[in-house]
């Protein structure tokens, strides 16, 4: 994209309330954007989604002055612009459902496009959640993945500074203006990523002040450039729970970390569980086995060794040796649990042919979906039945 086509574009997005996706209309509309802003009312509100308000909010743009001192702020700094048909664009971002046309960054566009996990959480995290974000964010930069997040307080910052330290790459998103580093006790924090190989990113143009309502878009980017999204500590309201059922709706994997019933400030997590939209999450390689990566993405033998439980255990007591039962059997076949209940055997012998989304299941079996969704959870809990996001199914 060229550079009239740029300052057009950042006009474009300038205008209240046009939003990336009708901005996408009109590219496809009007391939030279300078045709936007002659066009007339009636001309405009032929694009789908566009009214007569749009139409004429873009007639009455003159703030170029504004978009002139966004690019001088771009070409005057270390700053650089991606937009959506440059090729260093992050290839998982730019297929979501209303993607960014611009991004404005700092540091490495490459560590963009690295295959990474979106670590979220709480912006006032307990012990236990602190510990997690910092074990779990290291072991995801040491294997080679890049660890996402928002750069709030809390467990965004724990991850990100976790990443660093461990010598990986990780990419903080910003709900402000490049330029407006929020909150500003992470100015320092943006230069060790930056300096790192990592980077900083923002689709707000520079100047952009850390206003509320930016933060909730912000989170479809960090689910979006993601292959997967990890909830450390959540309840369940809240910016993480956006990003989690964001990432759901993305086709992303959802992760979370188990928590004590009784802690409020975990419930997000516990939930997201329960329901069957996250994989509880107790070590990497639970992460690793879902995200499906090619061979020689994943580092191996990166995870500290003999790392503790999420909960204090007591010592096991020694058991007896029991005869390990060959790989090739599924264990849903070697339980009594199983072989004694005919409509738990008829949903294993669906999924032996493949993962499948509960609708196919109930199709499939010919039973409404609210029984077989009971009949899942005592599978899963039994071991035979991974849920995955998206309420589909797979045998263990």
């Amino acid at each position: 994209m060229n550079e009239k086509q740029i300052r057009n574009l950042i006009g474009l997005s300038l205008v209240p309330g046009l939003g990336a996706s009708r901005i996408m209309r009109l590219m496809q509309a009007f391939p030279d954007l300078d045709e936007v802003f002659r066009a007339d009312a009636a001309s405009l509100m032929q694009i789908p989604g566009l009214g007569k308000a749009t139409a004429a909010a873009i007639g009455r743009f003159k703030a170029w002055q504004e978009v002139d001192r966004i690019l001088k702020v771009t070409d005057n700094t270390d700053v650089w612009l991606l937009s959506l048909d440059d090729e260093r664009y992050p290839h998982r971002l730019r297929h979501i459902f209303d993607p960014p046309l611009l991004l404005w960054g700092r540091g490495d566009a490459a560590a963009l496009s690295v295959p990474g996990i979106a670590v979220i959480g709480t912006r006032k995290p307990g012990p236990y959640g602190r510990a997690r974000a910092q074990q779990f964010s290291g072991d995801i930069a040491r294997s080679g993945l890049s660890v996402i997040s928002g750069l709030a307080y809390g467990i965004d910052t724990l991850a990100h500074a976790a990443a660093v330290e461990a010598g990986g790459l990780t990419v903080a998103v910003l709900g402000s203006g490049i330029d407006r580093i929020y909150p500003s006790a992470n100015r320092a924090l943006t230069e060790k990523i930056v300096a790192s190989g990592g980077a900083v990113i923002s689709e707000f143009a520079p100047g952009t002040k850390p206003d509320r309502e930016n933060f909730p878009v912000r989170n479809r980017v960090v689910s979006g450039l993601s292959t997967g999204v990890l909830v450390v500590e959540s309840a369940t309201t809240g910016g993480s729970m956006i990003t989690a059922y964001a990432a759901l709706d993305q086709g992303r994997e959802v992760f979370a970390i188990p928590h004590d019933i009784t802690n409020e400030a975990g419930s997000g997590g516990n939930t997201l569980i329960k329901k069957g939209h996250a994989k509880l999450t107790m070590c990497l390689t639970d992460i690793v086995e879902e995200i499906n990566l090619p061979a020689g993405i994943i580092k191996a033998n990166t995870a500290p060794q003999n790392q503790p439980g999420l909960f204090p255990v007591e010592e096991p007591k020694p058991a007896a040796i029991l005869p390990q039962k060959s790989p090739a059997t599924p264990k849903w076949r070697t339980l009594k649990e199983v072989s004694q209940r005919d409509d738990l055997k008829a949903v294993c012998e669906v999924l032996e042919t493949g993962e499948h989304q509960i609708d196919d299941l109930a199709e499939k079996l010919e039973k409404p979906g609210h029984i077989l969704l009971v009949a899942l959870l005592e599978l899963e809990m039994l071991g035979c039945v991974k849920a995955k996001s998206g309420k589909r199914f797979a045998l263990s």
